[in-house]
């Protein structure tokens, strides 16, 4: 159950505390909107990461944090498009999901060359 340790934890953790501290200064229309589904979409990676990490049968579990980690990328692009979130944040957000689904990428493959290997 070691998780703190694994790089794919660190950069979604990172990543998370980046997103909770850019969202605070979205305006109040949008705050509680956008700024809470992007939030929630973050989150929802780390605590992937924990999941996936303690169980036998990782791949769901890695296939459903692909997905959240898709619509992080699509809210945080809504946000820039909308002027709510500036370049340089979007920017910055990008190359951490570039890194983190690099290494969810391996993960997976990983996961499912485990499930079809003979036991």
């Amino acid at each position: 159950m070691r998780y703190n340790n694994l790089p794919i934890f660190q950069l979604t953790y990172k990543l998370t505390l980046e997103i909770y501290k850019t969202t605070r200064q979205f305006p109040r229309e949008y705050r509680y909107t956008l700024g809470q589904k992007i939030k929630l979409q973050s989150s929802c990676l780390m605590d992937s990461v924990v999941k996936a990490n303690s169980l036998d049968n990782k791949t769901t579990t890695l296939e459903e944090m692909a997905i959240c980690l898709e619509q992080l990328r699509i809210h945080l692009r809504l946000a820039c498009d909308l002027k709510i979130l500036g370049l340089k944040h979007f920017e910055s957000f990008a190359r951490q999901l570039e890194e983190i689904s690099t290494q969810l990428i391996g993960w997976l493959d990983w996961a499912r060359k485990q499930q079809t290997a003979p036991i």
